[in-house]
């Protein structure tokens, strides 16, 4: 008895280090955050696309109440600009424009997508062409942008659309899901509307996961569902139920999931959540182990972190919509009624094998020993040369330690820091240099 007990105890432990050790990679594999549209100026309600925001930066438009972000394989982001009643484009240069709406509530007809009027588009999907499908919600309908320009509807829901914002289309177009107020529904070109799964209470975004389920976020319910092939029954992936519970490192069913609007699936079946209350992007790692990704809380003011590595300490989002993944592996995160798309960079291509394959031109760093005592190592590889500098923070943020090294050739570099007057506890090093930032976590004990 007491053998076993030893191997279920081993078990559990090689279990969780083993979700730690995957989860450490996979983090370490993002880097910068940035803020790729909005300004931030808009209240809630207000309609507040202007003209002069054509073709400018994506960062100096107002966006009102966005709700979703998704690319097209070349990088373009498209953004449903919810109460400005457009879709916008934001190109690989940082420069947006409207590429479907007319910025008047209405509905007009089909034709070019920017002389059609669209009602609160609370939704859309973004196939790797270009091609965009919109939820057309104050229309009650499914409409879709060609790479041509030209629009036409999809789906027409004669019983209307009640508080949809979920939207999944497949790579041909013969299944169309959609949310409406407590149901997921179903369209396909030879049956038309269907219901296809019930019983949600605040029904967020839905996505196919890499086994051809259907997933669902149910925000007041604080919980993400898997749905049968039959949309007869569902699982509960992740949370609680409650705001509270369980939290980093822990199973995801067993976690508060405050809130939970967004998710978006990895090739290998992991998967990204977005809290609108919790203010947070989670991870759920292939063991169903969840792990925080970005804090933040629940403020409209609460945005920052721009131009930092993303893990550094402190809240950096607020009441986050949804999050989606490109195609370069960027994160991209829709956040607050303020109107804000931000991105998190991916230095490494990510496959479904959970390996990562280094980008040309990414930097390394690693620190060594790790926990330090006195001296530690900072090891890193520069793929050209640049400035660099050396920069140590506390866990509430604070810097402790700088170090100028200046111009480095390419190559490999090795620097000694001098970590004596430092107190036991997690800290953070980072690199900073001409062209990237990165950072990492760095342990002091001196504990025997």
């Amino acid at each position: 008895m007491f053998n076993k007990l030893i191997i279920v105890i081993s078990v559990l432990f090689l279990s969780s280090f083993l979700s730690f050790s995957q989860y450490q990679k996979f983090a370490d594999s993002y880097g910068i955050l940035s803020t790729v549209a909005g300004q931030g100026e808009t209240d809630a309600g207000t309609v507040e696309w202007q003209p002069d925001f054509e073709g400018g930066l994506a960062i100096n438009a107002e966006l009102a109440r966005p709700h979703f972000a998704m690319a097209d394989t070349a990088g373009n982001i498209y953004i449903a600009d919810k109460e400005s009643h457009g879709i916008r484009k934001v190109n690989t240069d940082g420069m947006i424009q409207t590429f479907a709406g007319t910025n008047v509530a209405g509905d007009n007809g089909d034709g070019i997508a920017t002389e059609c009027q669209l009602n609160n588009p609370n939704g859309l999907w973004v196939r790797e062409d270009g091609t965009v499908y919109i939820l057309d919600l104050g229309n009650n309908k499914i409409r879709r942008v060609n790479t041509d320009g030209m629009l036409e509807t999809i789906v027409d829901d004669d019983n209307g659309i009640s508080l949809g914002r979920g939207l999944w289309v497949s790579k041909n177009e013969d299944s169309i899901f959609y949310a409406n107020a407590s149901k997921i529904k179903l369209w396909t070109a030879n049956k038309g509307i269907e219901d296809y799964a019930t019983g949600f209470s605040g029904i967020g975004n839905i996505v196919q996961d890499k086994n051809g389920y259907l997933v669902v976020t149910a925000r007041s319910a604080n919980r993400v569902y898997r749905i049968s092939k039959d949309g007869l029954s569902k699982e509960v992936i992740a949370g609680n139920g409650s705001g509270t519970g369980g939290g980093d490192g822990m199973l995801a069913t067993e976690t508060g999931i405050e809130g939970v609007r967004g998710v978006w699936f990895l090739d290998d079946n992991t998967y990204f959540l977005a809290t609108h209350e919790g203010s947070q992007i989670w991870y759920v790692d292939y063991q169903g182990i969840i792990h925080l990704f970005l804090n933040g809380e629940d403020d409209d003011d609460s945005h920052f972190g721009d131009g930092d590595n993303y893990n550094t300490p402190g809240y950096k989002i607020s009441e986050a919509r949804s999050v989606s993944v490109d195609y370069d592996g960027n994160l991209i995160i829709c956040e607050n009624d303020m109107g804000f798309i931000r991105k998190i960079e991916n230095k490494y291509t990510y496959y479904y094998t959970s390996l990562f394959s280094k980008k040309e031109n990414a930097i390394t760093l690693n620190a060594y020993p790790n926990p330090a005592k006195n001296y530690v190592q900072i090891q890193f590889e520069l793929p050209k040369p640049q400035n660099a500098v050396i920069l140590i923070y506390n866990s509430i943020g604070e810097q402790v330690k700088c170090v100028h090294i200046g111009q480095q050739k390419s190559g490999k570099k090795s620097i000694e820091l001098n970590v004596s007057d430092l107190e036991n506890g997690v800290y953070f090093f980072t690199l900073k240099t001409s062209l990237e930032t990165i950072s990492k976590q760095l342990f002091v004990s001196r504990l025997n």
